[in-house]
């Protein structure tokens, strides 16, 4: 009776969507991968994080193939420093963009839109970086929550935090996420809103 009852609990746990298994993770640092510094899922299947980490530069050609590998279809540096212009990655998996956006403001925006367009049209996903993934990155992942998954300011800021050490945690970001405005034309329906929001 004991081993038909693990079966069973396995058996539901497959039938899961796999989104909510990476949701327990939110609140939690990232990995390296391929190079790339904290890399950390924000929306399944619609939006990632990481850090270049190639100093102050933009990613390197082998993380871009790596992204492309991992089917990601826009890289946005949230920078300029470095930065050549657009570009595309061709791999096995497709094409990879690699464009440059900022943080704050139109940037911002401008990739909320593409997250947002990414959804809608069930494309690829989006990750952004900066140098680091911490700063920058972290405030346009927590705005982007803010902006499809309704969690509140101080949430954000909390989420923000993870993996930035005190002494780093500057006002001017923490202000710049908590006045942030979600756009009211960029909303996700509820099943949305249930398969790419992460659990808090």
């Amino acid at each position: 009776m004991k081993y038909f009852s693990i079966l069973l609990f396995a058996f539901f746990c497959l039938l899961r969507p796999p989104s909510l298994y990476a949701q327990s993770n939110i609140m939690q640092t990232g990995s390296q991968f391929h190079g790339i510094r904290d890399f950390r899922e924000v929306m399944p299947g619609a939006l990632y994080r990481g850090g270049a980490n190639n100093g102050h530069a933009p990613l390197s050609k082998s993380e871009l193939n790596a992204l492309c590998e991992d089917d990601i279809g826009t890289a946005i540096y949230l920078y300029t420093t470095g930065f050549t212009g657009p570009s595309a990655t061709s791999c096995s998996k497709g094409s990879l963009n690699y464009i440059d956006k900022g943080w704050e403001g139109s940037g911002r925006a401008a990739v909320h839109r593409q997250v947002y367009d990414t959804i809608k049209n069930k494309g690829k996903p989006v990750f952004i970086h900066c140098w680091y993934g911490i700063h920058a990155t972290g405030a346009v992942a927590a705005t982007a929550l803010m902006q499809f998954c309704n969690i509140s300011p101080q949430q954000a800021v909390a989420y923000w935090k993870v993996g930035v050490p005190a002494k780093l945690q500057y006002p001017k970001v923490i202000q710049s996420i908590m006045s942030f405005k979600p756009n009211p034309e960029l909303q996700l329906t509820s099943d949305e809103r249930e398969k790419y929001c992460p659990h808090f």
